[in-house]
């Protein structure tokens, strides 16, 4: 990986950028999801504040466990990572942020 984790990792094997996909990455956000809800439902939970608070401090750990209890079922596969064609895309917000917050040219640039 190179210095910062948002820069990607490498394949070691062919040295591209890669990224790593979990297969049941979803089935497991719903499931653990509604394991959560359930389990909060089981205790008779009533509060609105708290059955929200509870239904994450459960579902996300549920989650992040079955994710990596799936990979002996489907495990993880590195897929080459795509880069961002900046002319072809929608900019993203702090794209926006940067430009808005970067110095304007102060001199016409036709002269």
């Amino acid at each position: 990986m190179p210095a910062r984790p948002s820069a990607g990792a490498y394949c070691p094997r062919c040295s591209e950028r890669v990224r790593v996909f979990w297969p049941y990455g979803k089935l497991v956000a719903i499931a653990s999801l509604l394991v959560a809800i359930g389990t909060l439902a089981l205790f008779r939970v009533r509060s609105v504040l708290a059955f929200a608070a509870g239904t994450v401090l459960i579902w996300v750990p549920l989650s992040l466990y079955l994710r990596l209890a799936s990979a002996r079922y489907g495990p993880p596969i590195l897929k080459r990572r795509t880069e961002r064609n900046r002319t072809e895309h929608r900019r993203t917000f702090f794209e926006w942020l940067y430009d808005r917050n970067a110095p304007r040219d102060i001199f016409d640039k036709n002269r």
